[in-house]
């Protein structure tokens, strides 16, 4: 269990994916490690400011999955670190996007986009369960898949501060269960399942089972939109609905 954890979520241009900047809260006067959560195009200064807030450094780069919009400055995040190039830690399955991201989804890339592809050049396949990606911050990997190949859900348990495009939106005050969901799930909705890698039997298999093991109290970052909690979506999510009554 982590303690005390800042979250800033800071939605991007490049179709609406969010960025998250996930800092634990040192008790000393230091500089702290941070993980930057799929580093999409076109916020490389909120990231910035949001590290410097917290009198953060940048100590790993998380990717949910693989695609284009939740990966594209991975490399140029990942270079800031103090002492050569953070890694940048994926589920092994989409491990193979990061060679040409945007040549494995059906969708055009923005025309903001003017940069070409850059390869991380450390590389890490998340392990399976438990694991400390930057000091004082453990999360749990949930494999999912449906969406890609390697889709996953990241659970903590933490004090929470969140700001949500620089704005400070929540203090729990207490520990809560929370989960980074990806694509996997949205308020309201869940990934599509229609571009290569997804397949929509496995994302049903997914749903089922997230459906019926995770805490309802669980506060849920997704990949694009506004944050929900599992109860919310067990509640109103057709998709969900549908899969814990099949569970």
């Amino acid at each position: 269990m982590n303690e005390n954890i800042r979250i800033h979520v800071i939605p991007t241009p490049f179709y609406g994916a969010n960025c998250c900047v996930i800092t634990p809260q040192s008790q000393g006067d230091g500089q702290v490690g941070a993980l930057v959560v799929d580093p999409s195009f076109g916020v490389r200064e909120e990231i910035r400011q949001a590290l410097e807030e917290d009198r953060a450094y940048v100590a790993a780069v998380l990717a949910t999955h693989g695609h284009a919009d939740h990966v594209w400055d991975c490399a140029e995040v990942a270079s800031w670190a103090p002492e050569g190039p953070a890694p940048v830690w994926i589920p092994g399955p989409d491990a193979y996007r990061l060679d040409d991201p945007a040549s494995y989804v059906s969708l055009p890339l923005p025309e903001e986009v003017s940069e070409g592809w850059r390869k991380p050049s450390v590389i890490k396949e998340c392990p399976v369960d438990s694991f400390e990606y930057v000091p004082g911050l453990v999360l749990r990997m949930v494999p999912a898949p449906g969406h890609t190949e390697g889709s996953a859900l990241f659970l903590g348990a933490s004090v929470l501060t969140v700001y949500w495009n620089g704005v400070r939106a929540l203090d729990t005050g207490v520990v809560v269960p929370w989960a980074l969901s990806g694509d996997v799930i949205f308020a309201g909705s869940v990934g599509r399942t229609d571009m290569p890698g997804g397949d929509e039997t496995q994302m049903r298999h997914t749903l089922r089972t997230l459906a019926n093991v995770i805490d309802p109290q669980t506060i849920l970052f997704p990949g694009h939109s506004v944050a929900t909690t599992m109860g919310d979506e067990l509640a109103n999510n057709a998709y969900l609905r549908r899969a814990k009554s099949i569970g």
